[in-house]
């Protein structure tokens, strides 16, 4: 992974930042999470059943409110992040809430130099694998930390929807590649996607946009069997500005008219040997 390095530092100092930013803004809610509130939304409740009693890894994990909402399901909940400022705020939450949680600083690439342990279910979701460079690596990871017949899990964007170009106010152009040979889009942007008018000093983020045969296929090629690939036609936050919030949380376009998938949800379980 040193080829990334300096992708990584990069990002790492953005969501540094972020971790603070995000916890006070309306989006993350953390005043209502606070007084009991779940994080997570209704794919992941109605798709991910039967976690309690089961032990379960959360993937960049943020500062952990989704990996806590698990855990009043009655998971027993590990959750891993590179930033360690959200690492900081998880473990905080956790003994101010008194959920029972482990909290991990790691790079997803590195969890094997400071975990040990295999699970019942891993889950990461919504703004994930964009991060990540190299999914076939992140795939042998999961199943590397995976009990056989566990299960895996992934709510995310879309990567059809990722091509929109945002610029466009009240148009669906494509303003990326589809297929983009692995090669990271770097971005230089002060403007951040929860509602809030801080601009950030960290602006330079590097994203890797991967098609779904990668997604798909780095998992069949390490004993995954699917057990389903789900498409959505709305996102989990404000992609484009011609985006309204609907009740259950979900980003919806006003004017733009075609169906487009801008989610997917995505089910796996580890061969058992």
């Amino acid at each position: 992974m040193e080829q990334y390095k300096k992708y990584f530092n990069a990002n790492l100092k953005r969501w540094n930042e972020l971790v603070n930013i995000n916890a006070k803004s309306k989006f993350y809610d953390l005043e209502g999470f606070k007084a009991g509130k779940t994080s997570l939304l209704s794919i992941e409740k109605e798709e991910l059943t039967d976690v309690k009693g089961k032990t379960l890894l959360h993937l960049q994990c943020h500062f952990g409110m989704d990996t806590l909402s698990w855990a009043r399901e009655g998971a027993k909940v590990t959750g891993v992040d590179f930033s360690e400022s959200a690492i900081q705020l998880a473990k905080t939450l956790s003994k101010e809430l008194n959920i029972p949680a482990t909290f991990i600083h790691s790079n997803i690439y590195d969890l094997p130099k400071v975990l040990d342990t295999t699970f019942d279910i891993i889950f990461t979701s919504y703004g994930v694998i964009g991060w990540l460079p190299d999914l076939s690596k992140w795939a042998q990871i999961i199943e590397m930390f995976l009990k056989p017949g566990g299960i895996f899990y992934i709510v995310e964007n879309h990567p059809f929807g990722n091509l929109i170009d945002e610029k466009y106010k009240e148009e669906f152009r494509i303003g990326y590649d589809y297929f983009n040979e692995g090669k990271p889009y770097r971005f230089d942007d002060d403007v951040i996607y929860v509602d809030t008018n801080e601009k950030l000093v960290n602006k330079t983020t590097y994203d890797w946009f991967h098609p779904m045969q990668d997604i798909v296929n780095s998992l069949l090629n390490v004993n995954f069997e699917l057990l389903f690939l789900h498409e959505f036609p709305f996102s989990f936050f404000k992609i484009h500005p011609d985006m309204k919030r609907r009740k259950d949380g979900y980003w919806e376009f006003q004017t733009f008219k075609h169906s487009i998938p801008m989610m997917f949800s995505l089910k796996a379980r580890k061969r058992k040997k």
